[in-house]
């Protein structure tokens, strides 16, 4: 117990010194690579999410997803790359290769979908190497540089306000 307090501690303390050491640099780079983490629990439509990508003008290889999963509600996670709280270590580490693989990998675009404010998936998100983070709503707003304010189920929404700001910023091809 004592343990997974220290844990949970030192995370909250990484989170918020990614939060102030991230240099937002501002760029032409149009978006070639995605990331999307997902909290499994509220989003497991890997269809939209496709979809989506090919909205964006972005190849299916560049396309990563990582979600995160709880493995004590005995469900089956309809993504390949999942992760849980478990694999989260101290001060933002992960013990699992894949959560490692994920936030090592720099992005031009990382699209959180997830509402809720768990612990590992702040840390996955300020971990993240993206020059553009985007979330949505009821979620830490220090994370992410564009809040979409929109319920996760609203999809269509949330497509349509993200293609409309990428092209603002334009960072569409």
């Amino acid at each position: 117990m004592i343990l997974k307090r220290f844990i949970d501690k030192s995370n909250k303390k990484y989170v918020k010194k990614s939060v102030l050491n991230r240099v937002v640099q501002p760029n032409d780079n149009k978006i070639n690579s995605i990331g999307v983490l997902v909290d499994n629990n509220e989003f497991t439509d890997i269809e939209w999410i496709n979809n989506l990508a090919q909205s964006l003008k972005v190849n299916q290889n560049q396309l990563k997803i990582l979600s995160y999963f709880n493995p004590k509600k005995e469900e089956i996670s309809v993504f390949t790359n999942t992760f849980a709280k478990k694999d989260l270590s101290r001060n933002g580490q992960f013990k699992s290769q894949i959560a490692k693989d994920f936030v090592n990998t720099s992005f031009d675009l990382l699209i959180n979908l997830y509402q809720t404010n768990d612990l590992a998936l702040q840390v996955a998100t300020a971990a993240t190497n993206a020059t553009l983070k985007v979330g949505l709503n009821n979620t830490n707003p220090e994370l992410n540089d564009l809040i979409i304010n929109v319920n996760i189920n609203d999809k269509s929404v949330f497509k349509t306000e993200l293609i409309k700001y990428l092209n603002i910023l334009n960072k569409l091809k």
